[in-house]
């Protein structure tokens, strides 16, 4: 996954979080919680996947 694509994921994951959190639970701090909380995990786990598996090839 190129880094443009990336961004673009990350930012529908997090708004979509985001609002279903604050529709669903109608907490402004709840849904600020786990859309920090996505990000990190979102973000360790595109790290995971360059660090791990990236090919030479792609490099």
């Amino acid at each position: 996954m190129h880094f443009t694509s990336f961004c673009r994921l990350l930012g529908l994951v997090l708004c979509s979080n985001a609002l279903i959190v604050y529709v669903a639970l109608d907490s402004l701090r709840l849904a600020v919680v786990t859309t920090l909380a996505c990000s990190l995990l979102l973000q360790a786990c595109y790290f995971g996947r360059v660090l791990f598996f990236a090919d030479v090839d792609d490099l």
